[in-house]
């Protein structure tokens, strides 16, 4: 098969789809394959463009399948894929943030890394998560870093997911 789950790495070998795949955001070029983070895989098998197979057991995966991969690999994962899910849905390209220090990086609508710098750093919480001031500073000293606001996703308890900009104001 031309797409493969290893750990917490989506493979696409088959160069036309994986073309199209990047044309609309997706994915990172390395050498002759398209690699998607487990947020874009999750995101394109739940809408039916590509098929995965788990490269141990050589079976193709179901979403639920593949929720259950993700969870154990990355802490709150459905909830974050719920954040990745709704931008994707309004337009913007989403990447993982994890090395920068928050959930994901965020780029203008229409645009994908390489066309333009990132213009949100998102934090992922749920409505009952509670975090201080420093961790509050943290997070804003590190988006104003990385040139780009910082904007803390939260989802609710209907799974709506609300977005709150945090700037740093000096007088």
């Amino acid at each position: 098969m031309a797409i493969v789950l290893s750990e917490d790495k989506v493979f696409i070998r088959d160069m036309k789809l994986a073309d199209q795949l990047r044309q609309r955001g997706f994915g990172e070029q390395k050498s002759r394959e398209l690699v998607l983070d487990l947020f874009e895989a999750l995101y394109l098998l739940e809408r039916e463009k590509i098929g995965i197979e788990d490269a141990k057991t050589a079976k193709n995966m179901d979403a639920e399948e593949f929720i259950k991969h993700g969870a154990k690999k990355i802490k709150s994962f459905y909830t974050k894929f719920q954040v990745f899910t709704d931008l994707r849905e309004r337009g913007f390209v989403v990447k993982t943030g994890f090395k920068f220090g928050f959930d994901f990086r965020v780029y203008p609508r229409g645009k994908k890394p390489g066309e333009a710098h990132s213009q949100w750093c998102v934090n992922v919480t749920t409505q009952g998560d509670k975090f201080t001031f420093t961790e509050l500073s943290r997070m804003v000293r590190l988006s104003g870093n990385l040139k780009t606001k910082l904007l803390n996703a939260v989802v609710d308890s209907e799974n709506e997911v609300n977005y709150y900009e945090v700037n740093r104001v000096t007088p």
